[in-house]
């Protein structure tokens, strides 16, 4: 199928996107009660659940007791629809393009539960990781079955191992940050969302991810500090930082290392 069909696909996704950011920090189901208004709690029509196009048609208010819409609601859509869009145009075979799926909807799900509320719910982080896994084991399964899938990337070696090296190395950045700190340096939420990331992207992925994580959240905080004349100090989610690096390395692997391999060469040669 042409890669336009998947990237109208994403919207319909991250329209179910939308109810899992929600609700799962709410500890809600996802499935019942159908989609309804969060303020009167009018159950949503067909009309009402079309990406991006009903938030227009409804001018951004409810039908029923008109209340704001949030923005947020199409921006995930649409963010949703360019991922499914990318991955398609990116992804190798079937299998492949699943998993970016599941993995991308995972990491849009990560950002936004984060920036909201502050944390990363295990109903989103545990089943990534397992699925990781279980991606990275499909094609021995397969052949121990007597058919054949495409070979996974990672494999299940490395997806193991990258999956432990992600919460071991997270598990000891919280440990040696609240010894230094005398605070909670990094959440739970955060390790073990290191670990499925390293379930899906495998040891070389993860780390530059990882590496992309720390830089962007540098970064932001610093024109964070700089915008509120160096007095502020606000806690800042890490989750958001994690899922916009694993994406990054999913996407940009090759281009960013050779950009990353150019500045080391011009640095180099300065000295």
């Amino acid at each position: 199928m042409p890669d336009i069909f998947y990237g109208f696909l994403g919207l319909f996704i991250g329209s179910f996107l939308n109810v899992c950011i929600h609700r799962i920090p709410r500890e809600e189901s996802i499935v019942y009660p159908p989609s309804h208004c969060p303020e009167c709690g009018m159950r949503l029509c067909a009309r009402d659940l079309v990406p991006v196009l009903s938030y227009l048609a409804l001018g951004r208010r409810c039908r029923e007791c008109w209340s704001p819409i949030s923005a947020k609601y199409p921006f995930v859509e649409l963010l949703a629809g360019v991922a499914f869009w990318l991955a398609a145009s990116q992804s190798e075979n079937e299998v492949m393009l699943l998993k970016n799926f599941i993995f991308l909807s995972g990491m849009i799900v990560v950002i936004f539960t984060d920036l909201e509320h502050m944390i990363i719910p295990d109903a989103i982080s545990l089943p990534l990781l397992g699925a990781g896994l279980v991606f990275a084991a499909l094609p021995a399964v397969a052949e121990f079955a007597g058919m054949t899938l495409p070979a996974a990337v990672p494999g299940i070696k490395e997806s193991a191992l990258a999956a432990a090296a992600g919460f071991g190395g997270f598990y000891a950045l919280a440990v040696i940050g609240e010894l230094l700190l005398k605070t909670e340096a990094m959440g739970g939420g955060d390790i073990k969302l290191a670990a499925a990331m390293g379930a899906f992207l495998g040891w070389r992925l993860l780390f530059l991810g990882l590496f992309l994580a720390f830089l962007y959240g540098s970064v932001i905080g610093l024109a964070l500090v700089a915008a509120r004349g160096g007095r502020a100090r606000q806690a800042i989610p890490f989750g958001p930082m994690m899922a916009a690096g694993g994406v990054t390395a999913l996407f940009f692997a090759e281009p960013v290392l050779a950009w990353y391999a150019g500045l080391l060469d011009n640095l180099w040669s300065i000295t």
